[in-house]
């Protein structure tokens, strides 16, 4: 869906825009509940995390802070789902 294709878009801009990707993986997450984020919108998330770890670019932070703080992912039983 559209989280997933922003965060791979912010994933492709990361290298040269970091600031932009790190806005729009914000913006996923102001708008897609957490407990709604999908794994694999998770995993992208991780990996954007990763790419952006060495940057000090506008809004890095924010997405860092907001990435940490993600309640874990719960599955369909209700049981907590490991990384």
């Amino acid at each position: 869906g559209w989280a997933a294709a922003a965060l791979v878009m912010a994933q492709a801009e990361a290298a040269t825009r970091p600031s932009d990707a790190a806005q729009r993986a914000v913006e996923v997450l102001a708008r897609v509940p957490a407990a709604r984020l999908r794994s694999t919108s998770r995993a992208r998330l991780a990996q954007l995390g990763s790419a952006l770890a060495a940057s000090d670019a506008a809004g890095v932070a924010d997405l860092r802070e907001r990435v940490r703080a993600l309640p874990p992912s719960i599955d369909a039983h209700g049981g907590v789902v490991s990384a």
